[in-house]
């Protein structure tokens, strides 16, 4: 009969198409675009929220992951806060440069996910002022005692070349986010940081002007080592919940070694392909708004 080929060549097609479909299912993810742009939270006269936003723009991500806990972001939307536009318009509320700019594009671009990938951090705006205090007088007594000759040689010399590349560093927060997120700017930070978990630490340490800033010291340093754990989990699960996705990270610059380092990680190759901001803004993408 003339129609028994007919339905074993419609049959055959129809295992074949079974097939594909199941080998897409298991074929392995495409890995996430991911661009990390370092920052000043506070920005500067060159680091303003239309600067950042048109950075984001250029970038057009589908995801813009924020150095904020999920008090602040739920459901890919910051959450909205009764007169804070007219706060900070006012200068009563100082937003983060980030936090103003996401929410702007987010107008622009609905389909835009934002989401945290920090800590819950307790009383967070106090946190911040205390720590910014002792960072300043703790940074105050290092270079009184060293400027009066109680370092030994040793310390002196390390205590001269961290003081001499933060400088450097410090110098860069006045600068562009183009210039603050310029190539080989990461083992920069990683040397301050590795200076300050060590060298510093044992300055703090061994000599009795600096000791009632020990503890604090101590602690500050162990729960950055905490929280960059924590940040780095966060972001290992967002890139396993997505594939093929052009996602942002917005970090204060100190943090942007560390969560660069982890991403270079050969194990997270098939999850995201690391791109350096200078090249996403040189082949931006189609903006789909």
């Amino acid at each position: 009969m003339a129609y028994k080929p007919y339905f074993k060549w419609v049959k055959s097609w129809a295992m074949i198409a079974l097939l594909i479909v199941a080998h897409s299912a298991n074929a392995e993810p495409s890995p996430n675009r991911v661009i990390i742009l370092g920052t000043k939270h506070n920005g500067n006269k060159l680091v303003t929220v239309r600067s950042m936003l048109q950075i984001i723009k250029r970038i057009n991500p589908d995801i813009i992951l924020l150095e904020f806990d999920s008090t602040s972001i739920k459901n890919c939307t910051i959450n909205k806060v009764w007169g804070a536009k007219t706060a900070e318009f006012l200068g009563i509320w100082n937003n983060p440069i980030e936090y103003r700019a996401a929410r702007k594009f987010k107008e622009i671009k609905d389909s835009v996910c934002l989401a945290p990938f920090d800590i819950y951090i307790p009383n967070r705006k106090s946190y911040i002022s205390y720590t910014q205090l002792m960072e300043k007088s703790h940074q105050e007594t290092l270079l009184r005692v060293s400027n009066e000759g109680l370092l030994n040689a040793g310390d002196a010399n390390d205590f001269n070349r961290y003081t001499d590349i933060n400088n450097a560093f410090l110098g860069l927060l006045d600068s562009s986010l183009i210039r603050m997120n310029s190539a080989g700017l990461t083992d920069t930070i990683q040397t301050i940081i590795y200076q300050e978990k060590h060298a510093i630490r044992r300055i703090t340490m061994n000599y009795p002007a600096l000791q009632p800033f020990s503890n604090w010291y101590n602690a500050q340093v162990d729960f950055w080592d905490e929280r960059s754990e924590a940040i780095n989990k966060k972001i290992l699960k967002d890139l396993n919940a997505n594939s093929n996705k052009t996602i942002l990270i917005i970090t204060g610059l100190l943090h942007k070694s560390d969560i660069e380092t982890y991403l270079k990680r050969k194990e997270l190759a098939s999850l995201c392909r690391l791109i350096p901001l200078q090249e996403a803004l040189a082949n931006p993408p189609v903006a789909d708004f």
